[in-house]
């Protein structure tokens, strides 16, 4: 290992040791709070897209309503493929853990483990592609892979909403990164949750069909549309190899896991 090796890693380790700190420390007192998150991106920024989700605006809009005073729900065009979503999105943990391996890096099971990360990562933050919201059983971070899918799944659904006729809309990111304490933890509360599982390499997120952002009160969508339009932004991503996916019907939300993407050959290049 070269001497320059060694000092990415060690700057690496400490870097991610402040705020894994607090986290772990807040999981020994039993405390399900959000994990402060203190660092910068530095080594990824997400490809830039030509739509930007507007800020919330300060005052409140007006909220449509019918002749009755029952706010206006609107419905857009919805292309999910047929079937299921249940049959749609099946890829079994044991698919998406062989990615996880493969992209991700080693599980952290301590404190001490995280000298040992092997892959860079990033931090998560919400942003004008999703909201994140507070997590109480994993990390706010993702390998660079992940953290870009991500983003474009984010962006797409945004995108696809106002093409369609909606407004701006978020989707909810409510799972990212945990470490085998927490997946101890978990396991304890939802009978569910495997050892195995896939977010303890920074490869795996969860998106809520059930909880969306909307930042535009005054044009609401059905969540149904919204559910079916998320499906076929991700059902895009996982057809070009992008990614594998679970939909969680108990859990209300899209379980996504990175895959390896095909190395370009010299004439591709």
């Amino acid at each position: 290992m070269t001497k320059k090796t060694r000092s990415l890693r060690h700057l690496l380790a400490v870097a991610l040791l402040v705020p894994l700190l607090g986290w772990m420390m807040s999981c020994s007192n039993d405390n399900d709070e959000e994990a402060t998150v203190v660092l910068e991106p530095t080594t990824w920024h997400p490809t830039p897209s030509e739509h930007r989700v507007p800020v919330r605006a300060d005052a409140p809009t007006a909220i449509e309503r019918d002749v009755r005073g029952e706010p206006i729900v609107h419905r857009i065009p919805t292309h999910v493929p047929p079937g299921r979503l249940r049959t749609l999105f099946c890829d079994s943990n044991f698919l998406q853990l062989q990615a996880a391996c493969a992209m991700g890096f080693r599980p952290i099971g301590d404190l001490s483990s995280t000298y040992a990360i092997n892959r860079p990562v990033v931090p998560i933050r919400s942003c004008e592609a999703y909201l994140l919201d507070s997590l109480s059983m994993s990390m706010p971070y993702l390998v660079p892979e992940a953290a870009q899918l991500l983003y474009d799944i984010g962006i797409a659904f945004s995108d696809t909403i106002r093409a369609r006729g909606g407004k701006d809309y978020r989707m909810r990111v409510t799972s990212l990164t945990r470490s085998d304490h927490s997946v101890s933890r978990l396991k304890r509360r939802n009978r569910a949750a495997t050892t195995m599982s896939c977010h303890r390499y920074g490869t795996t997120f969860d998106i809520s069909w059930v909880k969306f952002d909307c930042l535009d009160s005054a044009y609401v969508v059905s969540l149904e549309d919204l559910k079916n339009i998320l499906a076929e932004i991700i059902w895009e991503k996982r057809e070009q190899g992008r990614c594998y996916a679970i939909y969680e019907r108990r859990q209300g939300c899209f379980h996504v896991t990175v895959r390896p993407q095909p190395k370009a050959t010299k004439e591709e290049t």
